[in-house]
């Protein structure tokens, strides 16, 4: 039976396994602890939080302190760095492009769409010239984001030397991964020692006057020293869930910037198991003593980060959410619809006084960054919502450096001050029809957005325990079951 597998005896290998992974992680935590203490402290200071007495600073470090050592066992974390946010598509496309001329060994793009654009051809020019002088070069794509790119310049730049990946083809099926909906919805950039990671993809809405439509508002950001090899091994992971066929090593750790911040590099596979973006996400939303801010885009949140956020008025913190006001689903606005639909319960919920939505109405708000009590802040490709929570490829940046969180803040409430604020008592949220719209859009979404529906429940943990009880029972036990079944008449 599957108790004698879980007795003690046949268990040795596991619990033994187990104790020396646990021994492997607290000797990592007691080689980090010093340098989360030294950033905990530096950071929660009279100078930085004049208004704040001696025990309310006590108390937030000890918060702090153990927030971070918890996430240091949801990835690779380094000190030493510099990030810098790069506000829409013309300040991030003019660093990219600076940073691909200037590499002299590889530079490695992932995104989730690359279309057939002015700007997009004019980083395939950059590509396949970084390629011609020899350098290593990798363009991943995701296989339905990347539909419009051009086979021309597929040719062009595989002719170049350069390796041209697609994420999960839907022809032909010896290349499919997976399910047609698990999708790679990373956006990374490695250029030698220096790296990219946000929410922007290689398409003309995001460009500005020199490079696009003006059409989305998003954030990227640059990154310089240790991290940038820990966001490289993400971009290898992703490479291996594209099945594998291309191949990189991991780089060395570019060299530590001073006095730098504390980065640490997140990632969400499904497939592997890995959520580890989400779950300190969650975790430092309900660390949160003073704010949550939160710009995100496709705001329907899955149920863990739902009460993540209701927690943060029901202890006394503050929650500013800056979300779309604007769609971009043609002809109708489903993605507004649902979002309505999950604002009103949520204002309903809520008071006004702790808790301010606003809607960016002038342009897709398609930035995804967050910031917590002015000192932790995360930016990457990760949507509030149950495609990035449960089933695509993501990654994030979480920096714990009050500078750079004032900056995150200032980004943040820049837009504010052009949003319009949302109340309950918005009409939209009581008239009947509207109301009906929003409720069907918002099932759809919930609907689509099922791991059932696709495959990729098999992966987590309630389908891997009953995974290995049938293993083991029919491994195990089939000479049993054979015999016992030819017992005619045993009673």
């Amino acid at each position: 039976s599957l108790l004698d597998f879980l007795s003690p005896q046949p268990m040795e290998w596991f619990w033994s396994a187990v104790a020396t992974a646990r021994r492997s992680f607290y000797e990592a935590l007691r080689h980090g602890e010093p340098q989360v203490l030294h950033f905990v402290d530096e950071t929660f200071s009279a100078q930085n939080f004049p208004q704040a007495s001696e025990h309310e600073l006590r108390q937030r470090r000890r918060t702090w302190q153990e927030l971070l050592r918890r996430f240091q066992k949801y990835g690779h974390f380094s000190t030493g760095n510099l990030v810098t946010p790069l506000e829409g598509g013309d300040a991030c496309f003019t660093e990219m492009l600076q940073a691909i001329s200037l590499s002299q060994s590889r530079v490695w793009c992932e995104s989730y769409i690359f279309d057939n654009s002015r700007v997009a051809e004019i980083f395939f020019t950059a590509l396949r010239d970084a390629a011609s002088r020899g350098l290593d070069v990798v363009l991943l794509v995701d296989y339905i984001g990347a539909f419009a790119l051009r086979q021309d310049w597929v040719r062009e730049l595989r002719n170049a030397g350069c390796d041209v990946v697609f994420f999960n083809p839907v022809l032909p099926a010896s290349l499919c991964v997976g399910p047609i909906s698990f999708r790679d919805h990373r956006k990374i950039m490695i250029c030698d020692e220096v790296g990219f990671c946000g929410g922007m993809n290689i398409q003309e809405e995001v460009g500005e006057e020199l490079f696009g439509t003006s059409r989305f508002y998003d954030v990227h950001a640059k990154l310089q020293g240790p991290c940038v090899a820990d966001l490289a091994e993400v971009f290898r992971d992703s490479l291996k869930e594209a099945g594998g066929h291309v191949v990189r090593n991991p780089i060395d750790p570019p060299a530590r910037i001073e006095p730098g911040v504390y980065v640490q590099i997140l990632q969400s596979n499904v497939r592997q198991r890995r959520r580890t973006l989400q779950k300190v996400m969650a975790k430092s939303i309900d660390g949160a003593h003073e704010s949550v801010l939160l710009t995100t885009a496709y705001f329907f949140p899955p149920t863990f980060l739902k009460g993540a956020l209701l927690r943060v008025p029901a202890r006394g913190a503050h929650l500013s959410l800056l979300l779309s006001g604007s769609s971009d689903f043609f002809p109708l606005p489903g993605d507004l619809l649902a979002q309505s639909h999950f604002l009103r319960n949520f204002l309903r919920d809520t008071s006004e006084e702790r808790v301010k939505v606003y809607l960016y109405e002038k342009r897709h708000m398609h930035a995804k960054h967050m910031c917590v009590d002015g000192v932790f802040s995360t930016i990457g490709s990760f949507n509030f919502d149950l495609y990035s929570a449960r089933r695509n490829l993501e990654v994030g940046v979480a920096v714990f450096d009050r500078n750079f969180a004032l900056k995150m803040q200032d980004l943040h409430m820049k837009r504010v001050a052009e949003s319009r604020r949302s109340f309950y008592s918005d009409w939209m949220y009581h008239q009947p029809l509207v109301r009906a719209a929003c409720a069907v859009a918002f099932s759809l979404v919930r609907l689509s957005g099922r791991n059932v529906f696709d495959g990729l429940d098999c992966f987590q943990r309630k389908w891997l325990l009953r995974k290995a009880s049938l293993t083991f029972l029919l491994e195990e036990q089939s000479a049993q079951f054979i015999a016992t079944s030819m017992m005619w008449g045993l009673e």
